[in-house]
């Protein structure tokens, strides 16, 4: 997934790997962006109109997705890359720090493999900070499922982020873990859904759906 501000050695890298994901029907993008649309659409029904905050939002591709909805008001992506982007009801900032959210005035904050590049044993503390602006927040992120499950897991993460300099974490959530950072963050599930399929084709082989889950926390 293409990101901000690239660096002129790194383009090169980025097109292959775009390339790859694309011969090989690894866009994650599309199925996560219709999951978040429809666990969307249950928070739209009671309010005319919805206003969201990506965190960690790359290029903004799922959000770009997602926009089209009539009840979708505005989309702010958040990240730490300096862009100025803005387009229909989407517009970028820098994140800086976290008491900058407060003027989003937003109904949900997406966080999509965004938590364990935080540290599943600190991502409590995220959340906790983040449900001050948000009741809802729709998180997408990764179990692991053993030694050889993790170091897979890794070496997918790296291969999506080494042209932009993300930290790899050095574990990721197991089912045990995960209901610990929700007691841990005092928010209660409303939606959880593993075995989520992110990938198709030769992507979904090498990282299946036994490693994705969707949540919805609500304050």
């Amino acid at each position: 997934m293409i990101r901000f501000e690239k660096k002129e050695h790194l383009k090169i890298l980025i097109f292959i790997s775009d390339l790859i994901r694309k011969i090989s029907k690894g866009d994650r993008t599309k199925r996560i962006s219709k999951k978040i649309e429809f666990l969307l659409k249950k928070e739209a029904k009671n309010k005319k109109k919805i206003s969201i905050v990506d965190f960690g939002c790359g290029s903004m591709e799922i959000s770009k997705k997602i926009q089209h909805n009539k009840f979708i008001k505005k989309i702010a992506g958040v990240d730490i890359f300096k862009s100025k982007f803005k387009y229909k009801k989407l517009e970028y900032f820098q994140y800086k720090k976290i008491k900058d959210l407060k003027k989003f005035k937003c109904d949900v904050i997406l966080l999509v493999d965004v938590l364990h590049h935080i540290g599943v044993n600190e991502s409590f503390k995220l959340l906790k900070k983040l449900s001050k602006y948000s009741k809802l927040i729709i998180i997408k992120d990764h179990f692991e499922h053993g030694q050889i499950s993790r170091q897979l897991l890794r070496f997918v993460d790296f291969y999506a982020n080494y042209a932009y300099g993300v930290v790899i974490p050095k574990i990721y959530y197991s089912e045990k873990t995960w209901i610990k950072t929700i007691k841990l963050s005092k928010l209660k599930q409303l939606y959880f859904e593993k075995n989520f399929q992110q990938h198709d084709g030769l992507f979904n082989l090498i990282l299946n759906k036994k490693h994705h889950f969707i949540s919805v926390l609500k304050k």
